[in-house]
């Protein structure tokens, strides 16, 4: 498909909106884990569970997509575009607007990556600390704790470098950090995403032993 400033702006849209509802629904779902674990009266009723578990995954998940309409699709700004970018360089509201792109950075990157990385962090710190003295589940505790600490190091790894490159550019304004942005930095996140639920699928309960077992009762001609 030919590039066009309506394909560049759409797929911005798109992009933007598909990333930040992922980081915002692994934040919350952080966050989930601790409720679920150690305030699971809070899940006791439907109603319940609607305000504390499915209202903030709804929202985590629209919102994205309503915020990177009204910034991308309906701003006045003039858009730029650069055909020889993947992303088409970027939306103009990032360099036009730094009030805006302060707060996409700060709402849509910085906030949902420190809730990932603390609220996991803790929760291993947490559960262990409680159940340090119950040996017969040590097992079962690491595997939590291990599957936590991966994810956390995972987005640490994916999504802090574009957050540090992110702060460059505002105090900056670099083009070096532009271009390292649209070539590098953009796809790290993209690496999480396709992943991780591979990923959390090796610590799921008895995932080999299942996945065993169904090879060894295939019918094979």
């Amino acid at each position: 498909m030919p590039a066009t400033p309506s394909f560049c702006l759409w797929w911005n849209w798109w992009v933007y909106s598909l990333t930040a509802a992922f980081i915002w629904v692994a934040a919350w779902g952080s966050i989930d884990r601790h409720l679920l674990i150690f305030h699971n009266n809070l899940m006791s009723t439907r109603r319940r569970r609607f305000v504390f578990h499915t209202l903030p995954m709804l929202i985590a998940t629209i919102y994205p997509y309503i915020f990177y309409f009204i910034v991308i699709i309906l701003n006045s700004c003039e858009n730029y575009w650069d055909y020889n970018y993947v992303f088409c360089l970027q939306p103009c509201f990032g360099y036009s607007q730094p009030t805006v792109a302060l707060y996409d950075f700060v709402m849509h990157t910085m906030i949902p990556l420190s809730i990932v990385t603390v609220a996991n962090v803790a929760l291993v710190i947490r559960v262990l600390w409680q159940k340090r003295n119950q040996q017969r589940d040590w097992q079962r505790k690491w595997k939590l704790a291990a599957h936590l600490i991966l994810i956390a190091i995972y987005f640490i790894i994916t999504w802090y470098p574009e957050a540090i490159n992110n702060i460059v550019y505002i105090y900056t304004s670099s083009p070096v950090s532009v271009s390292l942005q649209v070539k590098y930095f953009f796809f790290l996140p993209a690496i999480l995403e396709m992943t991780l639920p591979m990923v959390s699928l090796f610590f799921l309960p008895d995932f080999k032993r299942t996945v065993f077992r169904f090879r060894q009762t295939t019918v094979r001609p």
